[in-house]
């Protein structure tokens, strides 16, 4: 039988994830900050780098857009991880409801202890309908900076053409171009790494939801 993959608490997980998100953001600046270093040689570059000046715009916005998505994706991220707490808080009062109702002898008492574990039952359809669609919401985002870096392939190929044209200015150009490449290759490798969180964070979802019905029980084991 094959052994069930075990992943850390949703908390941990939504810590991790902050943590790539940060990488990602940190990313992000230096490319926004080649982007306004580009724009300083373009315009002393005169009309030799005239091509390059629409490309540091590009650059300079698919750096602010990916600051604007990962920071999204952490806030939905603390979410999951908030909500995966209280999950576990209300599974909890839910058992206990069900342990004290086992042993009363006075059926209106534990009906009324029913009605208890009835509505846990309901806080917790409710959370686990709300984090399903925050993961969609998580998946939407990071498809939206993957997007965006996905046209930094041309935006560098464009940039050494352009680069190419500009005299004694090239190296300089080169190096920008370069440092530009670098960083989108970073941010695609943490998608990569914040996709497999998401997953394991749904995962989780999915199999808190595989818990008892205390509600059926005469006892507990």
């Amino acid at each position: 039988m094959a052994r069930q993959e075990q992943h850390p608490p949703a908390f941990v997980i939504a810590a991790m994830l902050a943590g790539h998100l940060f990488r990602m953001m940190r990313t992000a600046k230096l490319m926004s900050l080649s982007a306004s270093n580009a724009k300083g040689v373009a315009a002393r570059a005169g009309d030799k780098a005239l091509g390059f000046r629409p490309i540091t715009d590009f650059i300079a916005e698919m750096a602010n857009d990916t600051i604007h998505y990962a920071t999204k994706i952490n806030h939905l991220a603390l979410t999951v991880s908030r909500t995966a707490v209280n999950d576990l808080r209300t599974l909890d009062g839910a058992r206990r409801f069900a342990e004290a109702r086992d042993q009363l002898a006075d059926t209106g008492q534990a009906a009324f202890i029913d009605q208890l574990i009835h509505q846990a039952d309901v806080e917790r359809a409710a959370m686990h309908t709300e984090t399903a669609e925050i993961m969609i919401q998580l998946n939407a985002q990071l498809d939206e900076i993957h997007q965006r870096v996905r046209g930094s392939t041309i935006i560098v190929s464009n940039s050494r053409t352009e680069a190419s044209r500009a005299g004694e200015f090239q190296k300089y150009l080169d190096s920008i171009a370069n440092s530009v490449e670098l960083a989108a290759r970073d941010i695609q490798l943490e998608i990569s790494k914040c996709r497999k969180l998401i997953e394991s964070l749904d995962t989780l979802d999915s199999s808190s939801k595989n818990t008892p019905d205390y509600r059926l029980r005469t006892g507990t084991s």
